[in-house]
């Protein structure tokens, strides 16, 4: 078995069975074997679970912190600009809604303090000696350590579809996949396989011994391994 597994899961949104089955697939898999994770960003929103995500990874992380990593995304971001600047209505618009009924509150500034720490805490990138973590992908041209934070979180075009090498292998989510299945890419892979319409959470596993992942795992249970056929493979999952 390798040294070391790392499991990236891509966008949550609000969707906590999915999430609380997702983590329990990869302790499945990964028995003894050394690992982390690093969640890709955008756990709230849209979904209708999004205090409950938040308290289930602030508590998988605060019993592994040397191994969970979460990432921002721009739900994240936005959530806070609203609290820091009080204009709700660009969170609102893309579904900040659903947060506020999660928590049972009217305004942003009203979540829970512990909970609005945790989001400020949140980093925008990580990377390994192979890959670069990230919520939404990187501005072609431009070297790694001279990134911006808005292009992090928020770029699609001309990110998607650019095929040069960025420097490392990028992983990321932010853009959906009707599909419900993992963009896998030369130079990077897309891990938003779409769970709060009803496409699976999907976990990307890599080793230490190759740039790109071993496997793939649905919160239902689907194994797949990169290069075989998804065809006939059922990757959804309905519940929440």
């Amino acid at each position: 078995m390798p040294a070391m597994l790392t499991y990236a899961i891509g966008d949550i949104h609000g969707s906590y069975t999915k999430l609380r089955n997702l983590l329990d697939r990869c302790t499945e898999h990964r028995g003894a074997t050394e690992y982390r994770i690093v969640f890709l960003g955008d756990y709230i929103d849209r979904g209708p679970g999004s205090q409950q995500v938040v308290e289930l990874l602030i508590n998988t992380q605060s019993r592994a912190p040397d191994r969970v990593t979460c990432l921002r995304g721009n739900h994240e971001d936005m959530l806070l600009n609203a609290v820091h600047y009080g204009d709700h209505a660009p969170w609102l618009a893309n579904g900040g809604g659903t947060t506020l009924a999660s928590y049972r509150v009217s305004r942003a500034d009203d979540i829970q303090p512990a909970h609005l720490n945790w989001f400020r805490s949140l980093p925008i990138a990580i990377a390994d000696p192979k890959r670069l973590y990230v919520h939404a992908g990187v501005r072609p041209g431009v070297p790694l350590q001279q990134q911006s934070g808005h292009d992090l979180l928020w770029i699609r075009e001309p990110f998607l579809s650019d095929p040069r090498d960025h420097g490392l292998y990028i992983v990321h989510g932010h853009t959906p996949i009707r599909s419900g299945m993992p963009e896998l890419r030369r130079n990077r892979l897309n891990l938003d396989t779409g769970a709060y319409f009803g496409g699976p959470l999907t976990a990307a596993v890599f080793d230490e011994t190759r740039v790109g992942p071993i496997a793939f795992i649905t919160d239902a249970g689907l194994m797949v391994t990169p290069g075989a056929s998804f065809a006939g493979a059922d990757l959804t999952s309905h519940g929440r």
